[in-house]
């Protein structure tokens, strides 16, 4: 029980992180991304010894976070569906992560400065997308590694 339990605690996490950077006023979330590109600019101009303008990456930034954001929450929700689901964890996950996106984008609505966007979408389910099969992936190459492992271990006790 206490597995199915801890289970659930990255998958809150990442949603009340996301929930945090959504509930912002239209105005610090604004600030949050310039912050972030003037930091990006400035290393970028340091190592190149150039002044380039990023400020037509406000977009991208704004858009690849959302992907971030949702990459971690695509591991959660499998990590969570694996314990908590028999059959088809990793379908339950994506459906799961789109109906969290498809919250995130509605409760915009209800903050002053944010309004539904529906060109978030794509990048969230680019980010689940890449979370969930990075996590399916890392798996399938663990339980790999564990078999030969135990292949090799049961070889060497036979020539013992």
């Amino acid at each position: 029980m206490a597995k199915k339990i801890i289970s659930i605690i990255p998958a809150v996490l990442v949603i009340f992180l996301i929930a945090a950077f959504t509930l912002q006023p239209g105005e610090a979330s604004s600030a949050l991304t310039m912050r972030f590109v003037r930091v990006v600019a400035g290393i970028n101009n340091r190592l190149n010894h150039t002044q380039a303008d990023w400020s037509i990456s406000f977009f991208l930034v704004r858009k690849f976070a959302h992907s971030f954001e949702y990459l971690a929450m695509g591991g959660a929700a499998v990590c969570c569906c694996l314990v908590w689901v028999r059959r088809h964890p990793y379908l339950v996950a994506v459906v799961f992560c789109a109906v969290v996106s498809i919250c995130d984008q509605l409760s915009k609505i209800a903050v002053p400065g944010r309004e539904f966007d529906i060109t978030d979408i794509p990048f969230d389910v680019m980010g689940y997308l890449i979370g969930i099969m990075a996590f399916y992936i890392i798996r399938m190459e663990w339980k790999r590694h564990r078999m030969v492992q135990e292949a090799l271990m049961k070889e060497s006790n036979r020539s013992i």
